[in-house]
């Protein structure tokens, strides 16, 4: 034990070390493991999203190489048509097909033929010459590309490559003109410049996108001297009449390629598209460098953050033992100052907040100690409360019969009815204050007992009858025959009713008039729901949270003491029960009150059934109490 002293001078450094060399492990482990995993599903999903890319970009390019020879097909047709029209005069057509071939952009020559032989020509001379091509020399050129007339079916578009230079990277497409009978049909033959009428690529430089004919030869690209050459693309996979695309990695030139080939639905042309393969490494390339850079950063910060934490750590277990030595000596007021969040920080917290505790827990018990003394004084103030109602009660009642009384044998003119109606008002403001002091401050026991609520409503009714009628308010009840009973004390939920009751005459005293339905109903889960509705301005959102709250009040000052609501919410929590408000501002107020069943109504021979707990008087969307 002698040895102990330099103990922790021993561990401290060992402990640090330990924690620096775990640290590092542990990084350079989970990086070299992130690292691979990255690069490997980031590889794999570029290439994926590459592919899909190829593919995209060669079904666009067909779908644009369709509307393009479409249209041509159609302006080929409308050709043959013009040419074959017999109610045309000459002049006429002549000026007709000009127009439709200068209109027609990218077409440098129309030719119409008749059984074999040309009976129309149009020519493009300034595209011929602006590629130092003579007249005669482009038609013998052209001339020179046999075309299968017999192969060409009706309504079929026939494309070839017929490239004369890279000036001029030219296609011939034809179409068959049927006649009537009798007579052969026509063929109409244009030589069209595709690179042109057709913008391939154009929208993605990254991508050669180009046309091929079913002979494999590329009728379109961005590069004219690939369309010019007449290159013929061995690698075409064939495509059948359902396939939309298809995706496959070739070669062109020694490097590898990554090609999309889709079905153009016209003239057996096919669209392409292809980019390197290489490209799908570049931005790998890139990511391996980073996440390099970025290992060797966090192998350092490691280093140094572990080395910091370490010492700071032992610094710590310092302080907390000289901490739990205060403690156990009873010392409660000792703090430990560590900023730290993790571990360590946690036990430094857990000790600060012993100490704390020790603290607030005398100051609880004083503070209940408080409690007690104030429950006691509002026992004593119930006593005396009691005997205040027999003092008090009772001659308010007879002087407000006087003043009613009085009130009515004056006429209606009689400058004394406003004085009797101030003194009538104030002597039932009196009365109020007393009931519902006297109800707040009252310790009764609850005695409960199987009651009928229609007989309760009924007895609330009649004592109500007369205040109510004097307000012109209409109480409505509907309370069913055969409503099973409830346990409870009758006095306390004729109490409840008229407190609601009251309240919604109160709201609606300024109006003049107004109803209150009271209703009740049997549920499915054993309760009995009795509400309280009226037609009345409604409870604000923002105060039904706190109607139940013991002297909370909106009401003016001197009319209300903010305790009738608190008294029916502790009514109902003596009863086991619940309480729910339901308001809108402008459309009224509805009460729900729910009671446990005690069992059937004597009219019936059904027996009690065992019900659940009503749902917790939490405040919510009904601000249930």
């Amino acid at each position: 034990m002698r040895g102990a002293p330099n103990m922790p001078s021993q561990i401290r450094v060992t402990f640090r070390f330990k924690i620096l060399l775990s640290v590092l492990i542990v990084v350079t482990t989970v990086v070299s493991l992130i690292t691979f995993t990255m690069a490997r599903m980031f590889h794999a999903d570029k290439v994926a999203y590459v592919e899909d890319l190829v593919s995209l970009v060669s079904v666009h390019a067909a779908s644009e190489a369709n509307l393009r020879l479409s249209a041509y097909q159609d302006q080929l047709v409308t050709a043959g048509r013009v040419q074959d029209a017999s109610n045309i005069l000459g002049e006429r057509r002549d000026e007709a097909l000009w127009n439709l071939f200068t209109r027609t952009r990218g077409l440098v020559a129309l030719r119409v033929f008749e059984d074999g032989k040309m009976v129309r020509l149009l020519l493009d001379s300034l595209a011929t010459n602006a590629a130092g091509v003579s007249r005669a020399s482009f038609l013998t050129t052209i001339a020179r590309y046999t075309i299968p007339f017999d192969s060409i079916e009706v309504g079929t578009l026939y494309v070839r490559n017929s490239a004369l230079s890279s000036l001029l990277p030219l296609s011939t497409i034809a179409v068959r003109i049927p006649r009537a009978a009798g007579r052969p049909p026509l063929m109409v033959v244009g030589t069209v410049d595709l690179n042109r009428s057709i913008a391939l690529g154009r929208s993605s430089r990254a991508f050669d996108v180009f046309l091929v004919d079913v002979d494999g030869r590329i009728v379109s690209h961005g590069d004219a001297r690939r369309t010019s050459s007449r290159e013929r693309l061995a690698w075409l996979p064939p495509l059948g009449p359902g396939s939309l695309a298809m995706v496959k990695e070739t070669e062109r030139g020694g490097k590898p390629m990554i090609s999309g080939i889709a079905n153009v639905g016209i003239g057996g042309l096919r669209a392409g598209a292809e980019i390197p393969k290489s490209v799908a490494y570049f931005a790998l390339r890139s990511l391996l460098i980073n996440l390099i850079f970025l290992a060797l950063g966090l192998l350092v910060a490691a280093a140094v953050v572990s080395l910091i934490w370490a010492t700071q750590m032992t610094r710590s277990l310092s302080q907390l033992t000289h901490a739990a030595q205060a403690i156990g000596q009873g010392n409660f007021d000792v703090q430990v100052a560590v900023p730290s969040r993790d571990e360590m920080g946690q036990l430094a917290g857990s000790f600060n907040q012993m100490a704390s505790e020790l603290h607030g827990r005398d100051r609880a018990l004083k503070e209940a100690q408080a409690q007690l003394i104030q429950s006691e004084k509002m026992a004593a103030f119930g006593q005396l409360g009691a005997g205040i109602a027999h003092e008090v009660k009772n001659p308010l009642a007879g002087i407000q019969g006087m003043i009613q009384l009085t009130s009515r044998s004056l006429s209606a003119d009689s400058p004394l009815l406003e004085t009797f109606a101030i003194l009538e008002k104030e002597t039932k403001r009196c009365r109020t204050i007393i009931d519902n002091l006297l109800k707040f401050a009252r310790q009764e026991n609850l005695e409960p007992e199987p009651i009928a609520l229609e007989e309760v409503v009924a007895d609330t009714k009649a004592i109500l009858h007369h205040e109510l009628s004097l307000h012109k308010i209409t109480l409505e009840t509907a309370i069913p025959k055969n409503l099973p009973l409830i346990r409870g004390s009758p006095n306390q939920i004729q109490q409840v009713l008229m407190n609601l009751i009251l309240n919604a005459e109160q709201a609606m005293e300024s109006r003049g008039h107004g109803t209150v339905e009271v209703k009740a109903a049997q549920r499915d889960d054993g309760f009995v729901d009795l509400s309280v509705q009226d037609d009345g301005p409604g409870i604000p959102r923002a105060v039904q949270a706190r109607i139940f709250e013991p002297f909370f009040t909106t009401k003016p000052a001197g009319k209300g003491t903010g305790l009738g609501l608190a008294v029916t919410f502790g009514i109902m929590r003596d009863h086991g029960g619940a309480i729910h408000v339901q308001s809108e501002e402008g459309r009224g107020t509805k009460f729900i009150l729910r009671f446990r069943m005690a069992g059937s109504h004597p009219a019936t021979d059904a027996h009690p059934t065992k019900t659940p707990d009503p749902e917790a008087p939490t405040p919510g969307d009904e601000r249930a109490a």
